[in-house]
């Protein structure tokens, strides 16, 4: 899969600034418009994947008299609303190029998608959350390995929460290796500011990885979604398994 960046301005140092922000937007557009095209079949099960999650809460607020006195179901769908604005800004910034920054939403993503979870099943971290109280990420994992009942299993589930939201944040915070993106990992440290790397860098390989990212991540809120609005007809979990199902398919074939 070809790895060349579409579009690429190396004119920062000879043009007046207004120029130089005047074309990074015109190669932003170039990206998006390339990327509409190129990636037409990955974004198309992208935005299967959104509509499914719109219908959900569409489905959630049409009962909103029913649920909207219950803080566990309040705090979760609130949940589920704010990482839906996350995903819908990570898929402009994809195809915009800003691959690197779309890891960043993905990870706000993550920390709200497990929150869902414990607020539906907690009423007391719904409250806590609904208060105004800070909860922490390993405050979080920890109450939600709680809820796995066999001590081994639990041990290994909490580990894994600790173990992805450590990789989520290597390339979320400040430090070197979330550079690297932009950089490349040869040198990093020796080469890191020494070049203005600015605006969209987007390529058909990264696209695709991407987009796949942000299908995973709508999927996983899926499945809470899933359980707060049950559907008896067997309709939504039909969608659902398709959907994951190629999915999964995209990344056999990555």
């Amino acid at each position: 899969m070809e790895e060349k960046i579409w579009h690429l301005t190396d004119d920062f140092e000879k043009l007046p600034a207004r120029n130089v922000l005047k074309n990074i937007l015109r190669d932003d557009r170039k990206n998006y418009d390339r990327a509409e095209s190129e990636l037409g079949e990955d974004i198309k099960l992208l935005d299967d994947a959104i509509v499914l999650y719109v219908e959900s809460l569409q489905a959630a607020y049409r009962l909103i008299n029913e649920w909207k006195g219950n803080n566990s179901n309040r705090a979760a769908i609130a949940m589920l609303t704010s990482t839906l604005n996350y995903v819908l800004l990570a898929r402009h910034g994809i195809l915009l190029g800003y691959y690197p920054e779309v890891r960043d939403l993905l990870r706000s993503c993550y920390e709200r998608i497990p929150r869902c979870y414990l607020f539906f099943y907690s009423k007391k971290f719904a409250n806590r959350f609904l208060s105004g109280k800070k909860i922490k990420q390993y405050v979080v994992d920890e109450e939600l390995s709680r809820l796995e009942k066999d001590p081994d299993k639990r041990k290994v589930l909490f580990e894994g929460l600790r173990q992805y939201y450590g990789f989520m944040s290597d390339v979320a915070h400040p430090n070197l290796k979330s550079f690297e993106a932009r950089y490349g990992e040869k040198d990093l440290g020796e080469r890191v500011g020494l070049q203005c790397v600015f605006g969209g860098l987007m390529s058909t390989r990264r696209g695709h990885v991407t987009i796949i990212r942000i299908l995973q991540t709508v999927l996983s809120a899926l499945r809470i979604l899933g359980i707060i609005i049950h559907d008896e007809s067997g309709g939504w979990d039909k969608e659902y398994q398709q959907i994951s199902r190629r999915c999964d398919e995209m990344v056999d074939n990555l």
